[in-house]
Formats: structure tokens, C-alpha cells, sequence
């Protein structure tokens, strides 16, 4: 599959889905009423058996008696060509220099978890897309690097996953229980080429003459054993260190699963999945930190370590004890890093970094106006230029209302797309979005005047029809060219920072991250892997970052007694509930 045009037809079916999924969850239907998530020990349990453990422990190091290997990737399924890449990529073995000794490799193996961070499959993650842009690439590369080893696979479902109310990712994330065997209308690394619109008719078809449409009763990844029995769960990773995956939904952590956690919860340190960023482009986003809120925890003073994805670059910030890690490189466009950064901290590490951003961020304005995001802004221009051009066969001013109207309308989309009533300076969005609008409005009319004047000066001899038609194209043309520069300069500014690199639908900068939890708990090491250029087969991939995470858990308990933090006295006698 194609990536996702942002501006176009398949992309505007993912903002359908959107909406109807936020209807549904506004009217209170949440699914994850219905889910039981077993306690972290049963669930360890489980996934212990999983890889093979041979007697139960208190957690999955113990159980395996070696050091846990984990991968992380986030944002995956769009174009079927990088989503092949990236399967490349997260299924191979690599040689770094060891963080222990530096005299020595270290050679890094697949991970006995594999973690999907969110937005597993765009623009709505259905079975069907699923299916196409990551069963089929991944499975693909399994089958030609498979050792016979089983692994398990666990996720965190984002937004897109809940457009589609979870139905795709239970498919795919869900344990397999008892022996009934898979429906698979084709095999599993075979792209069903009908397609949405062809499950369209297929639907209509079978709602006619009241049958179902048959779709896959799983979404099988070849190696990987499904064993999550909710969206969330909580995982005793090693001694001192649990591993929880939360769910907000499409608003906020529920409180049953707000309940679990709590129950979950001991003195140990916690890595965190979560959908949603603590901070995007080096700001807090709201969505993250409440997800924090809700779990009663933050970076500073629990030392969380967390791994998320949502925005497609990745960027390491540290926090005192804690660590936040944006690795959201699993396939999808590209974000850019913040550009101008006056006032905020630079990150650890980021991929790529501001100069790359800027450089790319120039190309927005072109990519637009010749399609690469699709057509809708061009349709929408022309659709409001018609009644001006209608009149502009006569020769006629009476026709300016339409330009007036193109400007006004302009302005509107700017405005909303620029989200100045969530933006710091929404001032400055607004002058961008009226400048914007009004140069919209008067290019038919400063066109006009233009085509009319080189005609005159070349002694040019047109029909009225090709006037016309000509008119109309070059200020269609010109019309688009100036939205996309509007796109370009909120990113620039740091005013608004998904339209413009969505539509640019870069490929570049892919990576994921692989982990070694030490088997002791005491700490846990980080490599980030990545591709400049994942569709070169010349482009190799690179160690992006290394990091390592300490456990505060295990700093508390390595103090002397006389050590031991003074516990804090309460300011006043705490009130019964």
C-alpha cells in the first residue's frame, strides 16, 4: 500500500472515523468496561510460559534466569515499502560497542518482547489495513530470518487503533484462546487488494441479502504469541521493575484501569508505554500528562522511564531520576523537531534534529501543490474560484463577491488548522491565518490583471475559453502554493507542527528501540536504531542514541540505613474521605 495522502480521499476517511469515534466515546460506550486485565503476577505468568520459563517467579528475569530483551516500535503501518524496511531493521542482530566495557562488542538479539506503542495501522488501524500495511511486511521478513524461537508480542492501543473501537487490534493483540481454528480469507503475507471501498460493496452486498462480511479472526505475526486479555496491562520485568502499558482511549485513563494500576502498584520503578507523549516538540502535551495524572505519578520524583510514540520523530529528554523517550519511527510520516527553540531545554538526543527539520520544512510548500498529500486542498480552492472565473469570461468586477468569499473561507481554514485557540501566541496564528486568507481572495484578482497585461505586451491572441481555463489553472496553482506556504511557516515558528510534515509525508528517519533489561533489575540500557533513507538499499542503519536508565527503585534500597531518606511529616492530619 501507498502512503496515506494527509490531504487526501483515504486520509479524509480516517478523520471520518475519528469523528464517529468520538461520538461513541462521548456518549459514554466504552469497551474497556467489559475488560478484565489479570494481576501483574498472573500475567508475568503467563508470559514467562510463553518464552519458555520452566517454574514461576516473582518476575520475568527470574523466570528465564537471563537478562530481558525488549523492542519498541511506535507509528507503524503506513506505506507497505517502510513498513517492509522497518521489519528489516527491529528483526535483525547488531554489533555496538559494549556500555560496560568499551573494549569489547556487544551484540544485541531480537527482543523476547515486541511492543507496538500505538497507531499500530493508518489511517483507521481496521483489520483490513492491519493486515496490509504490517501482517503482510512483517511476516514477509519473519519468514526469511526465522530461528523457530516464540516471542511474545504485546501493545498499547493510540487513537487511530481506537477509530476502528479496537476491532484490528484485538485481532492482532489478543490472546488466541482454545483450538478453533483461523478464518483468513488470504494468507498472511498476501496483500488483499480490494481494498476499502472494495469491503464497501462487499458490505452493502452482504447487508442486502443479510449476511455478514467475514473478516480475519486474527491478525497472526509469525513467531509472536498475543497474550493481553485488555488494552493494558502490568508486567513484573525484574526484580524491583515492572513494565505497565496504559490506555487513554480517546479521553483519559478509565478507573477501573486507574484501579488496577493502583492495586499493581509497589515500591518498585516503572517503565511506562504509553500512546501519548509527557512532552511533544519539548512542551508539555496535555494528553500525556494527564495519562501521568491519572496513574497518580511523575518523571521527577517516581523516576519513571517512559516510551511512547504519537509524534513521528524520536527524542530523548531526562527528567532528574526519570527518562522520557519519543520513539514514534515505526513507518508513519515524518514530525519534525523543533525548529525554533528559544527558551527550552535541548533534548539528549533527538532524530532528526533542527537544521534537517528547516531544510525539509521548506520543501512543504511544493510537495503540496503538486499532489504529494493528495488533492482535496486544490478542489476545495477550485470549487470557490468557479463563480469568480464565471464571470471573469465577460470581463466583468461584478463577479468579485466569490474572491471575497474564497478570501474569508481562506482564513476560516487556516484558522482551525492552525489551532489558534490551543496555540501560546494564537495572535500570531490569527494575523498568519488573516494574511493567508486575504492573499487567497485577491489572487484571482491580481492574476487577472497580470495575464491580462502579458497578453497585451506579447501581442498574445486568446479565445475567451483559453483565457479562461488558463486564468483558472495558474491561480489554483498559486492559490495552493500560498496554503502550503501558510503550513510551512506555523511549523518554522513552532505555532503548529503536524499539518505541514504530514502533507511533506517524508520517509526518511526511521528507528525503534531495543532494550536490555539487566537481570537484577538494576538498570536497564537502551540502543536506538535507524534509517536516514529506509527505501535505499544502499542506506545502512545507524546507532541513533544509547542510553541507560538506573532504577530508583534499586538506588532506595542500595542505602545504608542511615541513608534512608527522613520520611516527611504531612503539613496537617489528612481529612477522611
Amino acid at each position: 500500500p501507498r502512503p496515506i495522502a494527509w490531504f487526501g480521499a483515504r486520509s479524509f476517511w480516517g478523520h471520518l472515523g475519528h469523528l464517529a469515534a468520538s461520538v461513541i466515546a462521548t456518549e459514554d460506550i466504552d469497551s474497556r468496561d467489559w475488560m478484565r486485565a489479570e494481576g501483574p503476577e498472573v500475567f508475568t505468568r503467563r508470559v514467562g510460559t510463553a518464552l519458555g520459563a520452566q517454574y514461576d517467579a516473582a518476575s520475568l528475569s527470574e523466570a528465564i534466569d537471563a537478562d530481558v530483551w525488549i523492542d519498541y516500535v511506535a507509528d507503524t503501518g503506513d506505506c507497505g515499502a517502510v513498513s517492509y524496511a522497518v521489519a528489516r531493521m527491529i528483526f535483525g542482530e547488531y554489533e555496538v560497542p559494549d556500555p560496560e566495557d568499551a573494549t569489547r562488542t556487544l551484540t544485541l538479539p531480537r527482543g523476547d518482547l515486541l511492543i507496538f506503542g500505538g497507531d499500530t495501522a493508518y489511517p483507521v488501524a481496521t483489520e483490513l489495513e492491519i493486515h496490509n500495511r504490517v501482517i503482510v511486511p512483517y511476516n514477509r521478513v519473519l519468514r526469511a530470518a526465522t530461528d523457530g524461537k516464540t516471542r511474545v508480542l504485546l501493545g498499547v492501543p493510540g487513537n487511530h487503533d481506537w477509530f476502528a473501537g479496537l476491532d484490528g487490534f484485538h485481532r492482532m493483540f489478543h490472546e488466541r484462546r482454545g483450538s478453533v481454528a483461523r478464518r483468513s480469507r488470504l494468507p498472511d503475507d498476501t496483500v488483499d487488494r480490494a481494498g476499502q471501498v472494495g469491503h464497501l460493496f462487499e458490505w452493502i452486498e452482504a447487508f442486502s441479502v443479510g449476511r455478514f462480511v467475514a473478516k480475519r479472526s486474527a491478525l497472526p505475526l509469525e513467531g509472536y504469541l498475543p497474550v493481553q486479555s485488555a488494552s493494558y496491562w502490568a508486567l513484573r520485568l525484574a526484580p524491583s521493575l515492572d513494565l505497565w502499558g496504559a490506555d487513554r482511549q480517546l479521553r483519559s485513563v478509565d478507573f477501573h484501569q486507574q484501579l488496577y494500576f493502583a492495586q499493581a502498584r509497589e515500591d518498585h520503578g516503572v517503565m511506562l508505554c504509553i500512546a501519548d507523549p509527557v512532552y511533544a516538540f519539548l512542551e508539555p502535551n496535555r494528553p500525556g500528562v494527564e495519562i501521568l495524572q491519572s496513574l497518580d505519578m511523575t518523571m521527577e520524583g517516581d523516576g519513571v522511564c517512559i516510551l511512547t510514540g504519537d509524534t513521528h520523530h524520536y527524542c530523548r529528554q531526562e527528567f532528574g531520576k526519570g527518562m522520557h523517550v519519543v520513539a514514534g519511527g515505526g513507518g508513519a510520516f515524518l514530525h519534525p523537531a523543533r525548529i525554533l527553540r528559544s527558551g527550552l531545554e535541548a533534548p539528549a538526543a533527538e532524530f532528526p534534529g533542527p537544521r534537517t527539520s528547516l531544510a525539509l520544512a521548506l520543501q512543504v510548500p511544493w510537495a503540496i501543490v503538486h499532489g504529494r498529500s493528495g488533492f482535496l486542498v486544490h478542489l476545495a480552492i477550485a470549487f470557490f474560484y468557479l463563480p469568480w472565473f464565471g464571470g471573469l469570461a465577460t470581463h466583468s468586477w461584478r463577479g468579485l463577491w466569490p474572491a471575497v468569499l474564497t478570501g474569508v473561507v481562506g482564513a476560516l481554514a487556516c484558522f482551525l488548522i492552525g489551532g489558534f485557540w490551543r496555540a501560546k501566541r494564537a495572535w500570531l496564528v490569527t494575523l498568519l491565518a488573516l494574511v493567508a486568507g486575504l492573499a487567497m481572495g485577491a489572487t484571482p484578482i491580481v492574476l487577472k490583471q497580470l495575464w491580462q497585461l502579458i497578453i497585451g505586451l506579447a501581442s498574445w491572441s486568446l479565445s475567451p475559453r483559453w483565457f479562461l481555463g488558463l486564468s483558472f489553472g495558474i491561480t489554483v496553482y498559486v492559490a495552493t502554493l500560498i496554503f502550503g506556504t501558510y503550513l510551512m511557516v506555523l511549523t518554522v515558528l513552532g505555532l503548529e507542527q503536524h499539518q505541514a510534515f504530514g502533507a511533506l509525508a517524508h520517509p526518511g528517519y526511521k528507528h525503534f528501540v531495543r532494550l536490555r533489561v539487566r537481570k537484577d533489575g538494576s538498570a536497564v540500557d537502551g540502543w536506538v536504531l535507524g534509517s536516514v533513507d529506509p527505501l535505499s538499499k544502499k542506506d545502512q542503519v545507524v546507532l541513533v542514541d544509547r542510553f541507560t536508565w538506573q532504577n530508583p527503585a534499586r538506588r532506595r534500597s542500595a542505602l545504608r540505613p542511615d541513608e534512608q531518606p527522613a520520611p516527611v511529616a504531612p503539613a496537617e492530619p489528612a481529612a477522611t474521605a
